[in-house]
């Protein structure tokens, strides 16, 4: 027995520094040890606010017949003092001679610019820190607001907004991004309350999800969930897919999407031209709307860039959808988009994003 306890000893000097997150675990759920980048994140010292549940499948994969140890990689759902989510892990079985083997949990996380999204993320969503900034998408020949997308905004404990690009990029692939979801549609029932009143009845109002909400299992609850509970009319809400990641599977995603549509929400593929958009999605998605890149709009007077936008219109002319020009700063860039055949625009030319304060047609 003192010969285990040094080896456990051993183990815990040799991961207190290790750059990923790990914890050692009992099967009542509770925490034995942390390391200190595991402490780092969920912003403890305490194990008495961590308690973590491991998968009973997962479980009986790692029992050993043969003493070898075993790992497994898992998504686990951890409780953090009053919130809780899934992570993804790796979950080692540790045998020992002459005493109860144990479980090593790995937090994957590739990084250090992880270990502080992840940090931040939780932060967020724990002291509700989570908010949108709304802006507005225009009818580019009657000003006439048609949508208003909802933009995530996470804040960290001195009130500043923290860049999406540092955060989302590194998180979206947890299931904790599906907590900031549903974070998000509760900042959203706030905007549906005062839409009529602040003159915004007829827009659509557009939710970003990523790749990987889309494939999560619970993608369409949420989102029926959510327009059933406010009792919406069809075309009220709408998500962007966002493609800061592949759609691993289309045709899940497809049946998933197409669900939402017959519920009335719209379906918008943002980014198009960017990172994996391509034309496959037009034909494998029920996509109702393509927002074009803003590097197109940016650079739209480039004769080639010119050829290619004129190609988005008319495919999306062809196949009844609508286009939405983002990015758009300049009446030079808003007139080019004009005679190209773009009708809708989104962009700080027109309009900048408000919180909901201040949000006015």
């Amino acid at each position: 027995m003192t010969e285990d306890k040094e080896k456990l000893q051993y183990l815990f000097r040799s991961l207190k520094h290790h750059p990923s997150p790990y914890l050692i675990y009992e099967l009542d759920g509770s925490i034995r040890w942390a390391n200190l980048a595991a402490k780092y994140i969920f912003r403890t010292e305490k194990m008495d606010d961590l308690k973590v549940l491991i998968p009973k499948e997962s479980l009986e994969s790692l029992e050993s017949k043969d003493g070898i140890a075993q790992a497994y990689d898992t998504p686990v759902e951890v409780s953090l003092r009053k919130i809780k989510f899934l992570m993804r892990t790796r979950v080692h079985r540790i045998p020992f001679d002459g005493s109860e083997d144990f479980l090593l949990i790995e937090i994957l996380c590739p990084s250090r610019e992880g270990l502080e999204a992840l940090q931040m993320t939780i932060s967020c969503i724990e002291f509700d820190r989570i908010d949108l900034a709304y802006q507005k998408q225009i009818d580019l020949k009657t000003n006439k607001v048609t949508g208003v997308e909802a933009l995530l905004r996470m804040k960290d404990e001195a009130g500043n907004i923290i860049p999406n690009d540092i955060l989302i990029p590194q998180i979206e692939g947890e299931s904790l991004f599906s907590l900031v979801v549903m974070s998000s549609l509760e900042k959203l029932r706030e905007y549906f309350g005062k839409k009529d009143e602040i003159g915004l009845s007829d827009a659509t109002v557009y939710l970003n999800v990523s790749a990987h909400t889309v494939m999560h299992p619970e993608f369409c609850n949420i989102f029926t969930d959510f327009v059933e509970s406010l009792n919406l009319e069809p075309n009220e809400f709408g998500l962007e897919v966002t493609e800061t990641a592949e759609l691993g599977d289309t045709k899940t995603a497809s049946d998933s999407l197409t669900k939402l549509k017959a519920k009335g929400i719209k379906i918008a593929l943002d980014d198009f031209g960017a990172g994996y958009s391509s034309l496959r999605y037009l034909k494998d998605l029920p996509v109702d709307v393509v927002k074009l890149d803003k590097m197109f709009t940016g650079d739209i007077h480039d004769p080639v860039t010119g050829k290619l936008t004129s190609f988005v219109v008319g495919v999306c002319n062809t196949l009844s959808m609508e286009m939405i020009g983002e990015g758009i700063e300049t009446e030079e860039q808003k007139e080019t988009m004009m005679k190209i055949g773009c009708q809708i625009g989104q962009g700080f030319l027109m309009h900048k994003p408000e919180f909901l304060t201040t949000l006015k047609n």
